[in-house]
């Protein structure tokens, strides 16, 4: 499946549509660290695995625990801050449009995750200077990175992969489509990023 074309639709969808198919993992530790919360379906699944994150400021997060547990509502993308094609500018100039637009509850239960592609090469320093300086991120959007591994796992078990690996090894092949995740109301749905920061909002708010 091209990645470009993963889900357009913008809609709220049930678990079982929205989850991509990942071989049946039996729970969200497998590939991350335990964790003692309460795991919804799709954690239980594997599609949420607890593995630990850097951020742009500096600190650590388990994914599952720390980022996506509870009643939030989480918009969850993939970039490269050497993006030659400039999709990834203009994506993280509609979220940072977004973020204007869903005011005091960003931060509170509105919160934006941009992980890096290449995490070899965007280092904590590289995501602090992109996200404070050309951006101008405000707390609950953090731009994220991590072992290799890791975000490889977080990346197949959200469903952006492609199944040609010669496709799916090209990393200027990315997504600029938005998952959006309430894991508290096990709600999931697709936002593409490159259309109008209201649309992305619209959707965001209705989950």
């Amino acid at each position: 499946m091209n990645r470009r074309s993963f889900i357009k639709g913008a809609g709220a969808l049930p678990l079982a549509a929205a989850l991509p198919a990942v071989g049946a993992p039996q729970s969200a530790v497998t590939g991350g660290l335990p964790t003692s919360r309460p795991l919804s379906r799709a954690a239980q699944r594997g599609y949420l695995p607890n593995v630990p994150l850097q951020a742009h400021t500096g600190e650590t997060f388990n994914f599952y625990d720390d980022l996506v547990h509870g009643n939030r509502i989480v918009l969850l993308n993939f970039f490269v801050v050497a993006c030659a094609e400039g999709r990834c500018p203009t994506t993280n100039q509609n979220l940072r449009k977004v973020q204007d637009l869903v005011g005091e509850r960003m931060g509170k239960d509105v919160f934006f995750y941009s992980i890096s592609l290449e995490p070899e090469k965007d280092t904590v320093p590289i995501l602090k200077e992109y996200a404070e300086d050309i951006f101008e991120v405000k707390p609950g959007w953090l731009f994220l990175t991590g072992k290799p591994a890791d975000i490889e796992l977080l990346r197949r078990r959200q469903g952006f992969f492609d199944r040609d690996p010669e496709r799916d090894r090209d990393v200027s092949n990315h997504s600029s489509t938005g998952r959006l995740i309430n894991d508290s109301q096990e709600r999931w749905a697709m936002v593409p990023l490159v259309t109008s920061p209201k649309n992305i909002y619209t959707t965001l708010i209705t989950l």
